[in-house]
């Protein structure tokens, strides 16, 4: 059998070839990717390591009035590394039709009406179906109607809302407020998803190859968060305990085992913070893993912030002169970083990240190196809007509190900007896999179906 003649391609040496690939386009990547087989390969593990946030119709957003938002859909990824958006030429129904309620290892978790949730990975443009959540969210029927909203019945001895009709922001504020994944879906990995749910009361998982969501047993609800590592699954409740779950293992009836139970005092910086700042906002807490180090992330978000920063209540924003009250969106005002001292037991500050990004929002929160990354910067935190309590409160605003905070100088930068602060569906981080690890060799395809713009 004749041997393959190789290609001047193929012929590269290895080091020149990785140097020129590390300073490749997207673009350039997707052409690259057309040479040969090992060249296709090669792109992929490229493309596969770039942070993207996911946006929605910029038309949409800018061209709307804020009232009718539930139909609009994602239909754009912003490549941080090239600070270039690429946008779809036509947007999939999943980005429209359904609710995303989560992002995680590279693959998106949507809610579609029926109560039918699905993993989509946009890389590749998979779906996994997984099991309705039906009952488990007290459901008999969730119906999306020609507004984009959704209308509910209820089963009545679970039924824990009273409100018939809600729009996709609604169902992350009650019904499912985070969803993540532990292991890679498309790697053939033995992967599950959590969801934190039923209004942060209860945590819930399936597992490949099963038909069902398992509700845990749960010690200190309700949570503020959830992360998966290494196949543990750590949850923060509202009482600063974390509890920790072994994925792997199974008790003599099948339920997932709780391995600790740590309950731990609050930061008194961000409790005598909080206390000095009672009735102007309200704070949000993230569990991050770096490094081996689990990080306690405290965000600070006023309720009505003016454009210069200042903080104001509501009833600085009424005048004797004016008819209409002033419009002052809420917005981040700073972050406290933290890591847990399992010796001590207790959080101690941390005062740089050095070479990490930490990524946070409706996504699974994430630490990253930005040392292969251009543009990503060192020592900050890259956050979206997952206030979903306050979204639709106003026709003028929601989506839009998300930026880059340096943790050193107390600093915001813009990430993307919209000419309107009501920005919906909100956009999302997609982190793939591959940029959680140290090494090469994940299975993720390019971005099909793309233009520059």
């Amino acid at each position: 059998m004749a041997k393959r003649r190789k290609s001047l391609a193929d012929q590269v040496p290895t080091e020149i070839f990785w140097s020129i690939f590390n300073k490749l386009s997207f673009i350039d990547l997707i052409q690259a990717k057309a040479v040969c087989s090992f060249w296709n390969l090669a792109a992929e593990e490229f493309v596969s390591k770039m942070p993207w946030l996911m946006l929605p119709s910029k038309k949409e957003v800018e061209e709307g009035d804020g009232a009718f938002v539930n139909n609009n859909g994602y239909n754009g990824f912003f490549n941080l590394c090239e600070n270039r958006v690429y946008n779809l030429k036509t947007t999939p129904m999943e980005f429209r039709e359904s609710c995303c309620i989560g992002s995680s290892n590279g693959w998106l978790v949507f809610l579609e009406h029926k109560a039918v949730p699905f993993l989509f990975n946009p890389f590749k443009q998979i779906k996994i179906h997984l099991p309705s959540v039906d009952y488990l969210l007290g459901l008999k029927k969730m119906e999306r109607n020609e507004d984009g909203e959704y209308e509910l019945d209820y089963l009545k001895k679970n039924q824990r809302f009273f409100f018939k009709v809600c729009g996709k922001q609604q169902v992350r504020e009650c019904f499912i407020q985070k969803a993540i994944l532990s292991g890679k879906p498309d790697c053939n990995e033995n992967f599950s998803v959590v969801l934190l749910c039923n209004n942060r009361e209860e945590i819930a998982y399936h597992q490949r190859g099963y038909n069902s969501w398992t509700v845990i047993d749960v010690s200190h609800p309700p949570y503020r968060d959830i992360i998966c590592h290494k196949n543990q699954l750590y949850a923060l409740s509202d009482n600063n305990s974390i509890e920790v779950w072994d994925l792997g293992g199974r008790d003599y009836v099948g339920r997932i085992v709780n391995t600790s139970d740590i309950v731990l005092p609050f930061p008194d910086k961000s409790h005598t913070k909080g206390n000095s700042l009672r009735g102007f906002g309200t704070s949000k807490f993230y569990l991050v893993e770096s490094c081996d180090d689990l990080l306690l992330i405290v965000r600070f978000i006023g309720d009505y912030v003016d454009f210069d920063g200042t903080l104001l209540t509501e009833w600085d924003l009424l005048t004797e002169t004016c008819t209409q009250p002033k419009i002052c969106p809420y917005r981040t005002c700073f972050f406290h970083v933290y890591k847990l001292d399992f010796d001590e037991l207790k959080w101690v500050e941390v005062e740089s990240l050095n070479d990490r990004a930490l990524f946070l929002g409706g996504n699974q929160s994430v630490s990253v190196s930005v040392q292969s990354f251009p543009n990503c910067e060192t020592n900050s935190i890259y956050f979206t809007d997952d206030c979903w309590e306050k979204m639709e409160e106003d026709y003028n605003y929601g989506g839009h509190d998300m930026g880059i905070y340096n943790i050193k100088d107390e600093s915001f930068k813009p990430i993307y900007e919209f000419s309107s602060d009501k920005i919906q569906p909100p956009p999302c981080w997609i982190i793939p896999s591959a940029m959680l690890e140290s090494q090469l060799g994940q299975c993720v395809a390019s971005l099909p179906g793309y233009k520059f713009l």
